[in-house]
């Protein structure tokens, strides 16, 4: 298959018939927090098309803000950093309530993309800064990536985050030059990457080498862009993180600014500076293919195929109506590729591991996980040991948890030419530290997050169907028949007068097994 012309669309799934329980799972595996019962047979009675449009729909759930405020969170007790435990009792409540599953999902694509973790914002009640960067992730998951990109430029976390919050202007009398940290990154991470791309995501060659997208000129000219931005307001309530940074013009660099192609007249205003350099950024023809892949490896595959790229960059760059950088056309393109809904689940190179907090969300929503208060109370999760080795907005630094093009040396997989994010935080320690985790949530919930597996006990005396039910939620259809009839076996070991044990069982060898962890 040959990438779409500018301004088609992407073939969507052509199915006619209904998609099965299984095929309905592994789509809301990609497109949500996890599988439920009810979500599965809504995909089967309407189809996938008709489920994300009623998802894309939908208004946005009740902001982390607004939860925290509600609870109570805006006091002194939580001003300083490190005393940030309520945000994950929020992250966690949206990942596995939110009625606006695919927002969230995609925001929390977009988080791992746009890094900012809590512990890096320099700021009173960072918990709230870290909130509402998450928040306007959610607001901007279905917008412009344009309008995107410059929330996330004018955000007081990602200014704190890539220290460029309080970045002064040039003087020639003492050396000083701007921070260039977030212009290098912006470039880098953010927008088109490190080396020029075709629109199917292949490095574009010259003289058979691929060719630099910019230059240490390039991000001395950007970094004066965004000089002069700080916080709006005093730091003596939480409302200042609602805001973006304010323009002090005494700050910002007035010189002439001249990045990738472009020069902005000197005495331009940092208003204006700063429209221009977003505008001349998202109309960079690496955009589309670089930020497609990621949010492609994020919700569907690691490896997807040139062609896959291909359909979603031109979708990025004409979602069919002339507009450009259309989040909501990406993300429908996204899930309804043929290549999505109808994978090849043999072939080496398809699927993505699920990383741990997919799997802690994807237990939580397949079993009816509730918060029995509230409060929703989850620990930060990032220890390897006996916990995830991962948890949302606690990144150490701009390069998230892992990386997009990381590939395990000297295995097959990077003999192949393959990648694996989720394995850079993958070892022996994080595999135990997973399978701890399991053996204590499966068995007794974590506080006040419990469920009472209803329908599972149900099921516990007849062990292939437990399991088959089980395997339903959690893999979808990519589970093999011999290895759901060896735990259904080893279930069976189990008395039947202990129905619990039995189900804890189940779900615990599903979870641990690589055909669950690897998602397909």
């Amino acid at each position: 298959m040959s990438a779409s012309p500018s301004g088609a669309a992407p073939p969507a799934s052509t199915e006619t018939r209904p998609p099965t329980p299984g095929q309905a799972s592994r789509f809301l595996a990609q497109a949500t927090f996890g599988p439920t019962p009810a979500q599965i047979d809504v995909v089967v009675r309407d189809g996938y098309a008709a489920w994300l449009d009623a998802q894309l729909a939908l208004p946005p759930s009740q902001s982390h803000f607004d939860w925290l405020l509600q609870q109570g969170k805006d006091t002194e007790a939580y001003k300083g950093n490190g005393i940030n435990a309520p945000l994950e009792s929020t992250l966690w409540r949206k990942f596995i309530s939110a009625e606006d599953q695919v927002r969230t999902r995609v925001a929390f694509a977009l988080s791992e993309i746009f890094v900012v973790g809590v512990a890096s914002i320099t700021a009173n009640w960072p918990l709230f800064g870290a909130a509402g960067f998450m928040d306007l992730l959610a607001e901007h998951a279905f917008g412009s990536y344009q309008d995107l990109l410059t929330a996330v430029t004018r955000n007081l976390s990602m200014g704190c985050m890539l220290t460029y919050r309080g970045n002064r202007k040039e003087d020639p009398r003492t050396g000083r030059h701007p921070d260039e940290n977030y212009a290098r990154e912006v470039m880098q991470l953010f927008s088109i990457g490190l080396v020029e791309l075709n629109r199917d995501g292949t490095p574009r060659l010259v003289n058979g080498a691929p060719v630099e997208t910019y230059d240490n000129a390039d991000v001395q000219g950007l970094a004066k862009v965004f000089t002069g931005w700080d916080l709006d307001g005093p730091e003596t309530d939480v409302q200042f993180h609602r805001r973006p940074m304010a323009l002090n013009p005494a700050l910002h660099s007035l010189a002439e600014k001249r990045f990738l192609g472009a020069v902005i007249p000197p005495g331009t205003d940092g208003h204006l500076s700063l429209e221009r350099a977003m505008e001349v950024i998202s109309a960079h023809p690496n955009v589309g293919p670089f930020i497609g892949t990621q949010l492609i490896q994020r919700l569907v595959t690691s490896n997807p195929s040139p062609a896959y790229v291909g359909r979603v960059a031109a979708v990025f760059d004409d979602d069919g109506h002339g507009a450009r950088g259309n989040l909501e056309a990406v993300v429908r393109a996204i899930l309804l590729d043929d290549e999505a809904r109808h994978p090849d689940l043999a072939a080496p190179g398809w699927g993505k591991v699920r990383e741990p907090i997919l799997r802690f969300s994807g237990w939580a929503r397949a079993f009816g996980a509730t918060s029995a208060n509230g409060a929703w109370a989850m620990p930060d999760t990032t220890d390897n040991t006996i916990r995830l080795a991962q948890s949302p907005m606690r990144s150490a630094n701009v390069f998230n948890f892992f990386r997009p093009r990381y590939a395990p040396p000297v295995t097959e997989l990077a003999r192949r030419g393959l990648v694996a994010p989720e394995l850079q935080i993958t070892d022996e320690t994080s595999i135990a530290g997973y399978l701890n985790f399991v053996a204590i949530y499966v068995d007794r919930g974590w506080e006040d997050l419990q469920t009472p597996y209803t329908a599972e006990i149900a099921l516990a005396a007849d062990a292939d169907a437990l399991v088959a039910r089980i395997v339903l939620l959690l893999a979808g259809d990519a589970f093999s028949a011999a290895t759901a009839q060896a735990i259904a076996q080893a279930v069976d070991t189990l008395p039947r007068e202990r129905p619990r044990d039995r189900v804890r069982a189940a779900i615990t060898l599903v979870a641990a097994s690589p055909e669950y962890l690897v998602q397909k």
